[in-house]
């Protein structure tokens, strides 16, 4: 999701990501806790410390203040962009492993967002029936006339069973990995006011990621991927995605502490 808590919804598998989170047992804490220290005065900043990140200060632009993931999302710009879980990217012939078990995740994410007003993205695809407007390496699964992956109005592109779009929420098409190549997801949050982004969905190394890196090269900050709320073809994937993301400045807690934070 993008702006005020933005969830992005593109195929579950394919475009919600989930960011597991880690760090050493003699280290961990929770989410509250990760905040290490805020001046007293009106113009402040919060320095915080992610397991395994060096200390961050991030300043939000709209507001002037130095908040952590966290308090970003909780004002109102605000916004979660989330891949939606298409059925043919949790349940069809190119399923993502892992991604049924994240399921839960999202509609909990999806209904934490809704309760703290937090604007929902869902970023789907909807393919061209004939495959036209899919990436050159998948077109083989819309040869001879069949229905390939999440064509427009079949079943495999609808939303796997407990995720709704409702109202009040965006649902935005895209046909390529990332959700803000080729449509109008970054002046849509501008126009909202959104500067800070919630990512759920599948895949981490695809959908998840490539919107993730547009969205710090596009400043958007803070960005935070909620790590059990995406998932990858195997574990060793996803872990090695999360850090990389990581590695840029993104914040990878966990639903439970997204979810307790400032509850």
């Amino acid at each position: 999701m993008c702006g005020s808590d933005s969830i992005r919804s593109d195929s579950l598998v394919d475009q919600i990501h989930i960011a597991i989170f880690e760090s050493n047992s003699d280290k961990h804490c929770g989410y509250k806790d990760r905040i290490r220290s805020m001046s007293t005065h009106s113009n402040y900043h919060v320095h915080f410390k992610w397991s395994n990140l060096k200390d961050t200060t991030i300043s939000n632009p709209k507001s002037g203040l130095g908040l952590g993931p966290v308090e970003a999302l909780e004002m109102a710009a605000q916004g979660w962009n989330g891949t939606a879980l298409l059925k043919d990217f949790i349940e069809g012939p190119i399923a993502v492993k892992g991604g049924k078990e994240i399921v839960p995740n999202v509609i909990k994410a999806v209904q934490v967002a809704r309760q703290r007003g937090i604007l929902i993205v869902w970023v789907v695809r909807e393919n061209d029936p004939l495959g036209r407007d899919v990436e050159l390496f998948r077109r083989h699964y819309y040869a001879q006339g069949q229905v390939g992956p999440a064509s427009k109005g079949s079943p495999g592109a609808e939303l796997v069973e407990g995720l709704v779009i409702g109202e009040g929420d965006y649902k935005l098409v895209k046909t390529r990995f990332s959700a803000f190549f080729a449509t109008h997801l970054h002046s849509l949050l501008q126009g909202a006011g959104i500067n800070n982004l919630v990512i759920t969905g599948v895949q981490t190394p695809n959908c998840v990621r490539q919107t993730v890196f547009d969205a710090v090269a596009l400043d958007y900050q803070p960005v935070t991927v909620i790590v059990d709320a995406t998932a990858a073809a195997t574990p060793e994937i996803h872990l090695a995605n999360v850090f990389d993301m990581k590695n840029i400045g993104v914040a990878t807690p966990t639903l439970q502490e997204w979810t307790d934070f400032k509850a």
